[in-house]
């Protein structure tokens, strides 16, 4: 299970934001405050974690590790029930999540990049027998 500080870096990581870039987006006077949370030596008080998951555009749940659906906003349910939009998240958690497993096994690096690599083609033939056209992703 991902924890609150794997969340933030991997929000952070994300964004492209350095933890100096987040804290100020934050408030925060001391970046260090920021840098300790992501370290997973303090944690912030309830107050701050909705500013996080504010500034992310998640859920308070997913940053606490309850939910991996980072938002409950009805656009995101409504994409849910898009299989491309399925197969887009899981190829961001293969991507981006540590500590994945494969069955009861960790998924390995070599395993994770056949499996992004393959949803990756899969994908784009899929497009090709369903004529959608490569659109930005929203």
């Amino acid at each position: 299970m991902v924890d609150f500080s794997q969340r933030l870096k991997l929000l952070r990581d994300k964004k492209g934001w350095s933890k100096v870039e987040t804290a100020r987006r934050l408030g925060l006077k001391a970046p260090s405050t920021y840098g300790n949370w992501e370290y997973g030596l303090r944690q912030p008080d309830l107050e701050m974690v909705t500013k996080i998951a504010e500034l992310f555009s998640v859920s308070v749940d997913y940053l606490l590790g309850e939910n991996n659906i980072p938002s409950y906003d009805l656009e995101t349910k409504e994409k849910q029930a898009d299989i491309l939009y399925r197969l887009e998240k899981i190829c961001e958690d293969i991507e981006y999540e540590s500590d994945l497993q494969l069955g009861k096994n960790t998924l390995s690096e070599p395993a994770g990049e056949y499996i992004l690599d393959s949803l990756t083609f899969m994908i784009k033939q899929a497009k090709k027998w369903n004529q959608i056209d490569e659109a930005p992703k929203s």
